[in-house]
């Protein structure tokens, strides 16, 4: 496979800080060597880089990043490249990424063990990042998301949020409303019978975008990918043999690793859990 490389090395836009330097170090620890040996070949390394002549913003510099990602991940699919997408934040990468996948019908399949689904009416934080999914959901920030090249809300009943463990009450209750479909760890084991063509309607007619918090990993078994985990998680083994499930019935269109800090894996193991996981989404499938 022709893989792009699509490097967004911004944490709440502060570039190479905290997950923001995590792009950069997957790249210093192998990942282009990983590629090649996996026999695939890695047609280049892009940078998407917020306006110079702007000052950092935390809102502003995002969805300035997205409409530049959203034009790379356009960009490469129309030269026959795979997006592989290297993401500081969640929220940049999966509105950048299925804004680029437009206007072909998208399957969502969100690894992360938090629900990223707040909204400015119910985050307690006010933390953007924790926005991903319902700003790709249109749910919120509808303005500036519409600003974004292609974007369109990704449709509910093909969103599938896995691994999720550590929902704040308001999120989880919006979630629990919709028709996201949640797939706690308990579940994964029937991942392959909810996507099978008979009863996940029109998945297989969808392009996919999978997405990689590495905090949905378990943190006492794989380890801290970054300052935000969650007891219960997946371990490595649980991640590839769902990205199996995945890869088994829906063609995916574009991929990232996001919010992975380098500083949060002391042993390395999240780093190569993760090189793991690359292997697994770019095996051969549909």
């Amino acid at each position: 496979m022709d893989v792009l490389l699509l490097l967004v090395p911004y944490d709440t836009a502060r570039r190479g800080w905290r997950c923001g330097a995590g792009p950069e170090h997957l790249l210093n620890a192998g990942l282009i060597d990983r590629l090649h040996a996996g026999g695939h070949r890695v047609v280049g390394t892009r940078l998407i880089e917020d306006d110079p002549a702007l000052s950092p913003a935390e809102i502003r510099t995002a969805f300035e990043l997205m409409r530049r990602l959203a034009t790379a991940v356009r960009g490469a699919r129309a030269a026959g490249h795979f997006p592989l997408i290297l993401s500081g934040n969640c929220n940049v990468a999966g509105v950048g990424a299925l804004s680029g996948l437009t206007p072909a019908a998208r399957s969502v399949f969100w690894f992360d063990a938090h629900g990223e689904s707040n909204t400015p009416d119910t985050t307690g934080s006010g933390f953007l990042d924790g926005m991903g999914l319902s700003i790709n959901l249109g749910w919120c920030w509808r303005a500036l998301a519409a600003s974004v090249p292609g974007f369109q809300p990704a449709p509910v009943e093909a969103t599938f949020l896995l691994g999720a463990r550590d929902l704040d009450p308001l999120e989880a209750a919006l979630l629990f409303d919709s028709r996201v479909n949640l797939v706690p760890v308990s579940r994964l084991p029937a991942l392959s019978a909810l996507l099978d063509p008979s009863t996940a309607i029109g998945l297989n007619k969808t392009i996919g975008y999978l997405h990689l918090d590495p905090d949905v990993f378990d943190p006492d078994s794989v380890g801290h990918g970054n300052d935000h985990p969650a007891p219960g998680g997946l371990t490595e083994a649980q991640l590839r043999s769902a990205i199996a499930v995945i890869r088994g019935q829906v063609a995916l269109g574009a991929a990232t690793i996001a919010s992975y800090d380098p500083a949060c894996d002391q042993t390395q193991a999240v780093c190569r859990a993760l090189f793991a996981a690359v292997d697994a989404l770019l095996a051969p499938g549909p």
